[in-house]
Protein backbone atom coordinates (compact mmCIF):
# COMPACT_ATOMS: atom_id res chain seq x y z
CA UNK A 1 0.00 0.00 0.00
CA UNK A 2 1.36 3.32 -0.95
CA UNK A 3 0.14 5.94 1.57
CA UNK A 4 1.14 9.47 0.96
CA UNK A 5 1.16 11.64 4.33
CA UNK A 6 0.53 15.68 4.09
CA UNK A 7 1.46 17.10 7.23
CA UNK A 8 0.95 21.05 8.26
CA UNK A 9 4.20 21.13 9.68
CA UNK A 10 7.20 18.77 10.03
CA UNK A 11 9.86 18.28 11.62
CA UNK A 12 13.92 19.69 10.12
CA UNK A 13 15.28 16.69 11.36
CA UNK A 14 15.17 14.31 13.85
CA UNK A 15 15.80 16.30 16.95
CA UNK A 16 12.84 18.73 15.92
CA UNK A 17 10.32 17.91 18.11
CA UNK A 18 7.81 20.42 16.34
CA UNK A 19 5.20 17.98 14.55
CA UNK A 20 7.16 14.29 15.65
CA UNK A 21 4.20 12.76 15.93
CA UNK A 22 3.91 12.96 11.94
CA UNK A 23 6.72 11.52 11.53
CA UNK A 24 6.93 8.68 14.20
CA UNK A 25 3.98 7.49 12.54
CA UNK A 26 5.27 7.78 9.07
CA UNK A 27 8.23 5.41 10.50
CA UNK A 28 5.63 2.95 12.02
CA UNK A 29 3.68 2.90 8.78
CA UNK A 30 6.74 2.35 6.88
CA UNK A 31 7.28 -0.41 9.76
CA UNK A 32 4.14 -2.01 8.72
CA UNK A 33 5.20 -2.63 5.23
CA UNK A 34 3.46 0.75 3.39
CA UNK A 35 5.30 2.47 1.43
CA UNK A 36 5.39 6.20 2.85
CA UNK A 37 6.28 9.12 1.50
CA UNK A 38 6.08 13.23 2.88
CA UNK A 39 5.60 16.34 1.16
CA UNK A 40 5.66 19.09 3.54
CA UNK A 41 6.55 22.93 2.93
CA UNK A 42 9.56 24.46 4.80
CA UNK A 43 9.29 28.07 4.76
CA UNK A 44 11.10 31.02 5.93
CA UNK A 45 10.09 34.37 7.73
CA UNK A 46 10.67 37.06 6.36
CA UNK A 47 12.93 38.63 9.26
CA UNK A 48 15.28 40.71 6.49
CA UNK A 49 16.10 41.15 3.08
CA UNK A 50 18.88 38.63 3.39
CA UNK A 51 16.82 36.06 4.54
CA UNK A 52 15.43 36.64 0.85
CA UNK A 53 18.43 35.76 -1.40
CA UNK A 54 20.45 33.57 0.61
CA UNK A 55 17.51 30.83 1.52
CA UNK A 56 17.32 27.79 0.22
CA UNK A 57 14.39 27.34 -2.54
CA UNK A 58 13.01 24.66 -4.57
CA UNK A 59 12.21 20.64 -3.80
CA UNK A 60 14.46 18.72 -1.55
CA UNK A 61 14.46 14.98 -1.16
CA UNK A 62 15.67 13.26 1.99
CA UNK A 63 15.80 9.10 2.28
CA UNK A 64 14.26 9.14 6.21
CA UNK A 65 14.79 5.56 7.34
CA UNK A 66 12.85 4.76 4.22
CA UNK A 67 10.50 7.33 4.25
CA UNK A 68 10.98 9.27 1.09
CA UNK A 69 10.56 13.05 2.37
CA UNK A 70 10.49 15.80 0.04
CA UNK A 71 10.24 19.12 1.26
CA UNK A 72 9.40 22.78 -0.80
CA UNK A 73 11.81 25.36 0.50
CA UNK A 74 10.82 29.38 0.05
CA UNK A 75 9.83 32.49 2.06
CA UNK A 76 6.53 32.63 4.07
CA UNK A 77 4.92 35.48 2.52
CA UNK A 78 1.88 37.87 3.99
CA UNK A 79 1.53 35.14 6.82
CA UNK A 80 -1.37 37.11 8.17
CA UNK A 81 -3.57 36.56 4.55
CA UNK A 82 -5.14 33.17 5.01
CA UNK A 83 -6.71 32.77 1.62
CA UNK A 84 -2.88 33.02 0.29
CA UNK A 85 -1.27 30.60 2.89
CA UNK A 86 -4.02 28.04 1.44
CA UNK A 87 -2.85 29.20 -2.37
CA UNK A 88 1.01 28.83 -0.98
CA UNK A 89 0.99 25.73 0.36
CA UNK A 90 -1.34 24.18 -2.58
CA UNK A 91 1.24 25.37 -4.83
CA UNK A 92 3.85 24.46 -2.71
CA UNK A 93 2.93 20.90 -2.33
CA UNK A 94 1.62 20.30 -5.76
CA UNK A 95 4.87 21.22 -7.10
CA UNK A 96 6.56 18.59 -4.44
CA UNK A 97 3.54 15.89 -5.48
CA UNK A 98 5.09 16.06 -9.37
CA UNK A 99 8.27 15.13 -8.21
CA UNK A 100 6.76 12.54 -6.25
CA UNK A 101 4.88 10.89 -9.05
CA UNK A 102 7.59 11.01 -11.10
CA UNK A 103 9.47 8.31 -8.84
CA UNK A 104 7.08 6.84 -7.58
CA UNK A 105 3.76 7.01 -9.35
CA UNK A 106 0.18 8.03 -7.93
CA UNK A 107 -0.27 6.85 -4.06
CA UNK A 108 -3.32 4.49 -2.99
CA UNK A 109 -4.09 6.92 -0.51
CA UNK A 110 -3.14 10.65 1.09
CA UNK A 111 -3.28 11.31 5.19
CA UNK A 112 -3.48 14.76 6.15
CA UNK A 113 -1.89 15.37 9.19
CA UNK A 114 -3.90 19.46 10.59
CA UNK A 115 -6.13 20.51 7.34
CA UNK A 116 -4.60 24.19 7.91
CA UNK A 117 -3.24 24.82 5.15
CA UNK A 118 -2.00 20.66 4.23
CA UNK A 119 -5.77 20.02 3.65
CA UNK A 120 -5.94 22.63 1.04
CA UNK A 121 -3.59 20.97 -1.29
CA UNK A 122 -4.59 17.61 -0.68
CA UNK A 123 -7.84 18.18 -1.56
CA UNK A 124 -6.60 20.06 -4.87
CA UNK A 125 -4.58 16.64 -5.28
CA UNK A 126 -7.74 14.50 -4.59
CA UNK A 127 -9.89 16.16 -7.15
CA UNK A 128 -6.82 16.51 -10.11
CA UNK A 129 -5.99 12.59 -9.88
CA UNK A 130 -9.02 10.84 -7.92
CA UNK A 131 -7.13 9.67 -4.84
CA UNK A 132 -8.61 9.66 -1.44
CA UNK A 133 -7.58 11.60 1.40
CA UNK A 134 -8.69 11.39 5.36
CA UNK A 135 -7.78 13.68 8.22
CA UNK A 136 -6.89 13.39 11.22
CA UNK A 137 -7.07 16.79 13.22
CA UNK A 138 -4.50 17.73 15.86
CA UNK A 139 -5.00 21.75 16.24
CA UNK A 140 -6.27 23.29 19.30
CA UNK A 141 -6.97 26.32 17.95
CA UNK A 142 -10.46 25.28 16.99
CA UNK A 143 -11.78 24.46 20.24
CA UNK A 144 -9.85 27.47 22.27
CA UNK A 145 -11.65 29.97 19.65
CA UNK A 146 -8.59 30.87 17.74
CA UNK A 147 -9.81 29.65 14.34
CA UNK A 148 -10.60 32.94 12.20
CA UNK A 149 -14.39 32.74 9.92
CA UNK A 150 -12.46 32.70 6.63
CA UNK A 151 -10.16 29.52 8.30
CA UNK A 152 -13.12 27.71 9.27
CA UNK A 153 -14.71 28.27 5.74
CA UNK A 154 -11.69 26.89 4.43
CA UNK A 155 -11.25 23.67 7.02
CA UNK A 156 -14.99 23.23 6.06
CA UNK A 157 -14.47 22.53 2.64
CA UNK A 158 -11.51 20.52 3.50
CA UNK A 159 -13.25 18.70 5.67
CA UNK A 160 -16.52 17.68 3.20
CA UNK A 161 -14.54 16.95 0.32
CA UNK A 162 -12.27 14.03 2.99
CA UNK A 163 -13.42 10.41 2.73
CA UNK A 164 -12.61 9.95 6.63
CA UNK A 165 -11.81 12.22 9.24
CA UNK A 166 -10.63 12.21 12.58
CA UNK A 167 -9.85 13.71 15.62
CA UNK A 168 -6.95 12.02 18.26
CA UNK A 169 -9.99 12.09 21.54
CA UNK A 170 -13.14 11.83 21.51
CA UNK A 171 -14.15 14.88 23.11
CA UNK A 172 -12.50 16.94 20.37
CA UNK A 173 -14.22 14.32 17.44
CA UNK A 174 -17.55 15.69 19.42
CA UNK A 175 -16.56 19.06 19.62
CA UNK A 176 -15.42 19.24 15.78
CA UNK A 177 -18.99 17.57 14.42
CA UNK A 178 -20.62 20.00 15.91
CA UNK A 179 -18.66 22.61 15.10
CA UNK A 180 -18.54 22.17 11.28
CA UNK A 181 -22.51 21.00 11.12
CA UNK A 182 -21.64 18.10 8.20
CA UNK A 183 -25.12 16.40 7.71
CA UNK A 184 -24.28 13.02 8.31
CA UNK A 185 -21.03 13.37 8.94
CA UNK A 186 -19.07 12.62 12.31
CA UNK A 187 -15.73 12.52 13.47
CA UNK A 188 -13.90 9.46 14.68
CA UNK A 189 -11.52 9.11 17.24
CA UNK A 190 -7.56 8.09 15.59
CA UNK A 191 -5.14 8.48 18.90
CA UNK A 192 -1.53 9.54 18.87
CA UNK A 193 0.59 6.55 19.61
CA UNK A 194 3.78 6.01 21.75
CA UNK A 195 6.69 5.20 20.30
CA UNK A 196 9.42 2.19 20.88
CA UNK A 197 11.66 3.64 22.99
CA UNK A 198 9.19 4.30 25.71
CA UNK A 199 8.23 1.18 26.04
CA UNK A 200 12.17 -0.11 25.40
CA UNK A 201 13.44 1.63 28.69
CA UNK A 202 13.57 0.35 31.62
CA UNK A 203 10.92 1.40 34.19
CA UNK A 204 12.88 0.87 37.38
CA UNK A 205 14.17 3.48 39.35
CA UNK A 206 16.33 1.69 42.36
CA UNK A 207 17.62 4.92 43.82
CA UNK A 208 15.91 5.49 46.50
CA UNK A 209 18.32 7.95 48.07
CA UNK A 210 16.74 10.61 46.06
CA UNK A 211 13.52 12.80 47.01
CA UNK A 212 10.29 11.78 45.58
CA UNK A 213 9.57 13.84 42.68
CA UNK A 214 6.91 15.01 40.50
CA UNK A 215 7.74 16.05 36.86
CA UNK A 216 5.87 18.26 34.39
CA UNK A 217 6.65 18.53 30.45
CA UNK A 218 6.01 20.76 27.52
CA UNK A 219 6.24 24.13 26.55
CA UNK A 220 6.13 26.91 29.07
CA UNK A 221 2.88 28.60 28.04
CA UNK A 222 0.16 29.96 29.91
CA UNK A 223 -2.22 27.35 28.41
CA UNK A 224 -0.38 24.23 30.13
CA UNK A 225 -1.07 25.89 33.47
CA UNK A 226 2.27 25.30 34.89
CA UNK A 227 1.58 28.44 37.42
CA UNK A 228 -1.31 26.51 38.98
CA UNK A 229 1.30 23.77 39.55
CA UNK A 230 3.52 25.27 40.98
CA UNK A 231 1.15 26.98 43.29
CA UNK A 232 0.16 22.96 44.14
CA UNK A 233 2.78 22.14 44.77
CA UNK A 234 3.34 24.74 47.47
CA UNK A 235 0.73 23.36 49.26
CA UNK A 236 2.24 20.23 49.16
CA UNK A 237 5.55 21.22 50.61
CA UNK A 238 3.89 22.05 53.36
CA UNK A 239 2.37 18.96 54.16
CA UNK A 240 5.30 16.79 52.47
CA UNK A 241 8.43 18.93 52.60
CA UNK A 242 10.89 16.63 51.44
CA UNK A 243 10.02 16.27 47.45
CA UNK A 244 10.70 18.33 44.14
CA UNK A 245 9.40 19.50 41.66
CA UNK A 246 10.69 18.75 37.81
CA UNK A 247 9.71 21.00 34.52
CA UNK A 248 11.11 20.45 31.50
CA UNK A 249 10.22 23.09 28.51
CA UNK A 250 10.77 26.53 27.02
CA UNK A 251 8.51 29.16 26.68
CA UNK A 252 7.44 32.67 26.91
CA UNK A 253 6.52 31.72 30.47
CA UNK A 254 9.57 31.19 32.02
CA UNK A 255 10.44 34.48 33.50
CA UNK A 256 7.18 34.69 35.24
CA UNK A 257 7.93 30.66 36.52
CA UNK A 258 11.26 31.48 37.98
CA UNK A 259 9.20 34.74 39.64
CA UNK A 260 6.83 32.78 41.15
CA UNK A 261 8.76 29.96 42.44
CA UNK A 262 10.58 32.55 44.01
CA UNK A 263 7.35 34.57 45.32
CA UNK A 264 6.08 31.19 46.91
CA UNK A 265 9.48 29.94 48.46
CA UNK A 266 10.13 27.14 46.58
CA UNK A 267 12.78 27.89 44.63
CA UNK A 268 15.41 25.39 45.70
CA UNK A 269 12.95 22.58 45.46
CA UNK A 270 11.64 23.09 41.31
CA UNK A 271 13.79 22.62 38.80
CA UNK A 272 13.27 24.29 35.37
CA UNK A 273 15.22 22.27 32.94
CA UNK A 274 15.05 24.06 29.67
CA UNK A 275 14.39 22.28 26.32
CA UNK A 276 14.93 18.77 26.39
CA UNK A 277 15.90 16.10 23.58
CA UNK A 278 13.19 12.98 23.51
CA UNK A 279 16.24 10.43 25.38
CA UNK A 280 16.32 13.06 27.73
CA UNK A 281 12.43 13.58 27.90
CA UNK A 282 12.65 9.11 28.77
CA UNK A 283 15.29 10.45 31.17
CA UNK A 284 13.54 13.01 33.76
CA UNK A 285 10.65 10.80 33.32
CA UNK A 286 12.11 7.43 34.39
CA UNK A 287 14.37 9.97 37.96
CA UNK A 288 10.52 10.94 38.95
CA UNK A 289 7.85 9.24 40.33
CA UNK A 290 4.32 10.77 39.20
CA UNK A 291 3.86 13.14 35.59
CA UNK A 292 1.61 16.43 36.52
CA UNK A 293 -0.12 17.85 33.94
CA UNK A 294 -1.88 20.73 34.54
CA UNK A 295 -2.92 22.31 30.84
CA UNK A 296 -6.14 24.32 30.61
CA UNK A 297 -6.69 22.85 27.23
CA UNK A 298 -5.62 19.84 25.26
CA UNK A 299 -6.60 17.75 21.84
CA UNK A 300 -4.86 14.61 23.75
CA UNK A 301 -1.82 14.64 25.58
CA UNK A 302 0.94 12.57 24.46
CA UNK A 303 3.49 13.27 27.68
CA UNK A 304 0.46 11.12 29.34
CA UNK A 305 0.79 8.32 27.45
CA UNK A 306 4.83 8.63 27.46
CA UNK A 307 5.32 8.89 31.19
CA UNK A 308 2.27 5.98 31.17
CA UNK A 309 4.49 4.16 29.18
CA UNK A 310 7.43 4.14 31.18
CA UNK A 311 5.51 3.00 34.34
CA UNK A 312 5.29 6.41 35.75
CA UNK A 313 1.22 6.77 37.72
CA UNK A 314 -0.29 10.50 36.32
CA UNK A 315 -2.34 12.86 37.94
CA UNK A 316 -3.92 15.29 34.86
CA UNK A 317 -6.57 18.23 34.87
CA UNK A 318 -9.72 17.48 32.71
CA UNK A 319 -8.87 19.51 29.69
CA UNK A 320 -10.08 17.34 26.78
CA UNK A 321 -8.00 14.11 25.62
CA UNK A 322 -7.02 13.47 28.78
CA UNK A 323 -10.35 11.92 29.98
CA UNK A 324 -9.28 9.32 26.93
CA UNK A 325 -5.95 8.41 28.75
CA UNK A 326 -6.32 8.44 32.91
CA UNK A 327 -8.68 5.81 34.07
CA UNK A 328 -9.04 5.21 37.87
CA UNK A 329 -5.81 2.34 37.68
CA UNK A 330 -3.62 5.19 35.93
CA UNK A 331 -3.28 8.41 38.65
CA UNK A 332 -6.25 10.86 38.85
CA UNK A 333 -8.38 13.49 36.93
CA UNK A 334 -8.68 16.75 38.49
CA UNK A 335 -10.87 20.10 37.69
CA UNK A 336 -9.35 22.37 35.52
CA UNK A 337 -7.36 25.67 37.35
CA UNK A 338 -7.99 23.89 40.35
CA UNK A 339 -5.24 24.15 42.88
CA UNK A 340 -6.46 23.03 45.92
CA UNK A 341 -7.57 19.60 44.23
CA UNK A 342 -4.58 19.17 42.15
CA UNK A 343 -1.90 19.39 45.30
CA UNK A 344 -4.71 17.00 47.37
CA UNK A 345 -3.78 14.45 44.14
CA UNK A 346 -0.04 14.91 44.40
CA UNK A 347 -0.36 13.99 48.40
CA UNK A 348 -2.41 11.17 47.09
CA UNK A 349 -0.20 9.73 45.04
CA UNK A 350 2.52 10.38 47.23
CA UNK A 351 1.18 8.45 49.85
CA UNK A 352 -0.18 5.83 48.01
CA UNK A 353 3.11 5.36 45.27
CA UNK A 354 3.36 1.71 45.99
CA UNK A 355 -0.37 0.99 44.39
CA UNK A 356 0.75 1.26 41.18
CA UNK A 357 2.45 -0.98 39.78
CA UNK A 358 4.86 -0.20 37.14
CA UNK A 359 5.03 -3.18 35.08
CA UNK A 360 0.78 -3.36 34.83
CA UNK A 361 0.76 0.84 33.84
CA UNK A 362 3.12 -0.13 30.80
CA UNK A 363 0.91 -2.98 29.78
CA UNK A 364 -2.11 -1.49 29.68
CA UNK A 365 -0.18 1.41 28.24
CA UNK A 366 0.95 -0.72 25.37
CA UNK A 367 -2.26 -2.61 24.81
CA UNK A 368 -3.81 0.96 24.25
CA UNK A 369 -1.53 3.35 22.62
CA UNK A 370 1.53 1.38 21.00
CA UNK A 371 2.67 1.74 17.52
CA UNK A 372 1.63 -1.59 17.30
CA UNK A 373 -2.18 -0.79 18.54
CA UNK A 374 -2.45 2.11 16.72
CA UNK A 375 -0.39 1.68 13.24
CA UNK A 376 -3.47 -1.68 13.18
CA UNK A 377 -6.17 0.33 13.47
CA UNK A 378 -5.10 2.91 11.01
CA UNK A 379 -4.08 0.31 8.84
CA UNK A 380 -7.63 -1.12 8.86
CA UNK A 381 -9.33 2.62 7.82
CA UNK A 382 -7.26 2.66 4.98
CA UNK A 383 -8.04 -0.70 3.95
CA UNK A 384 -11.82 -0.06 4.40
CA UNK A 385 -11.50 3.08 2.30
CA UNK A 386 -9.70 1.61 -0.52
CA UNK A 387 -11.90 -1.69 -0.36
CA UNK A 388 -14.89 1.34 -0.57
CA UNK A 389 -12.83 2.95 -3.37
CA UNK A 390 -13.05 -0.26 -5.58
CA UNK A 391 -16.98 -1.20 -5.11
CA UNK A 392 -17.98 2.41 -6.21
CA UNK A 393 -15.46 1.84 -9.66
Amino acid sequence: MNVLILPSWYPYDSNDTGGSFFREQALALKEQGCTVAVLTQQLRPLRNWRSIFLGRYGVTYENDQEVSTFRKHGMKWFPWMENFQAWQCKKNLLGAFERYMQAYGQPDIIHVHSMLYAGWAAKSISQKYNIPYIITEHSSLYERGLITKNQKKLAKKISESASKRFAVSSSFAKFLSAYFKEKGVAWGVMPNMVTSPFFNASSDNSDESKPFSFVGIGSLTKRKGYDILMKAFAQVLKVQPDVRLIIGGVGSEQPELQSLAKKCGISDKVDLLGALSRKQVVQHILSSDVFVHSSFYETFGVVLIEALALGRPVISTRCGGPEDIVREQDGILVDVGDEGSLAEAMLHLYAHRKTYDRGELREACYERFSEKVVINKLMQVYRELLEEECKRG
